[in-house]
């Protein structure tokens, strides 16, 4: 009895040791990012940083260029979170996409000329990204409010990046290009006059949102509540090791001005809990709903769920990093 008694202690402790030898499995989590800008200095902190792998995910970073063909690497199961535009979202509903997260506060889009304009009214070509980016949906908007037809009065052209866009006017092949932060100090840099300047209107907007599949949000929840702590904490990261930042955004964007990288702390202020609101893409609704009125009739709340952050806002966990940081 003895010898029974001590041998299934025995194998209670080794299995005990060999059950803590084995690490926790990471998450593998491919997340699509769509645009060389500076709204994206966060995750491209974060990754650099390795909080995903702190918090026990493992993240691979891909390249796609425009929102829509981001949202179709999702669709497909290529990629299980996306950084994109919420129109695409909004417009997408056969797609089963959800907000969770957030960067961006306002809309910062400016229409940059080429020499010799004083008016956006002179504007016939305006260089974009691609058809459904968030570049597309802000010069339409931009150009609407201005009096101007799109595809109208104003052709818009796919070019790719904002470096493509400024040398589609430099060339003579656009007359104007949309550009955000920091690109926006290369153009001023070359002469380049601001004929729109959508910061200066105070429009609540998030070009930005943390965008998964609802049934793969549902599934893998607890993955996304840690790659929301990594975002969260690399958004602390950016705002209190500048010269760190700096030399990420250097590589991500190719670019090695500082007084260009200085831009993007002057004008993105990222926010400390990245609450998907409806606020920041009332705007996307009410201009798809112009085409789709069956939008406008929709619950807001389908496309978002507001539980990551709210779960992670309230156990303490971001007031915690922000003092540890001391960033506001």
């Amino acid at each position: 009895m003895n010898i029974a008694r001590h041998l299934s202690i025995l194998s209670f402790a080794v299995a005990s040791l060999l059950l803590q030898a084995v690490p926790t499995r990471a998450a593998n989590i491919n997340v699509v990012w769509t645009s060389e800008v500076g709204q994206f200095a966060p995750l491209w902190v974060t990754k650099e940083a390795k909080l995903f792998e702190k918090y026990g995910n493992q993240v691979q970073l891909i390249f796609i260029q425009g929102a829509s063909s981001a949202a179709a690497a999702l669709s497909s199961g290529d990629a299980h979170v996306g950084m994109f535009s919420p129109q695409v979202v909004i417009s997408t509903p056969a797609l089963d996409l959800i907000m969770f997260g957030r960067l961006g506060n306002t809309l910062d889009n400016r229409i940059y000329g080429k020499k010799g304009l004083k008016s956006i009214k002179e504007v016939k070509r305006i260089a974009i990204s691609r058809f459904g980016s968030n570049a597309d949906f802000a010069a339409r908007y931009l150009l609407q409010r201005e009096g101007l037809r799109p595809d109208i009065d104003v052709a818009l052209l796919q070019v790719g990046n904002q470096s493509n866009r400024i040398t589609a006017v430099e060339t003579n092949n656009a007359d104007a290009a949309m550009l955000t932060p920091p690109m926006t100090l290369y153009a001023r840099k070359l002469g380049m006059p601001l004929l729109v300047d959508a910061s200066k209107l105070g429009i609540p907007y998030s070009s930005l949102f943390f965008v998964s599949r609802r049934p793969y949000l549902a599934k893998s929840r607890a993955d996304l509540v840690n790659f929301t702590k990594a975002m969260i904490e690399g958004v602390h990261v950016y705002k209190s090791n500048k010269e760190f930042s700096m030399k990420v955004l250097a590589k991500y964007m190719k670019v090695q001005d500082r007084e260009v990288l200085e831009e993007n702390f002057r004008e993105y202020d990222f926010p400390l809990k990245p609450y998907p609101s409806k606020e920041y893409f009332e705007l996307p609704i009410q201009e798809v709903g112009k085409k789709d009125p069956k939008v406008l009739k929709e619950n807001p709340d389908r496309f978002v769920d507001m539980s990551l952050v709210k779960e992670l806002d309230a156990s303490g966990f971001v007031d915690k990093l922000t003092q540890e940081y001391k960033v506001k």
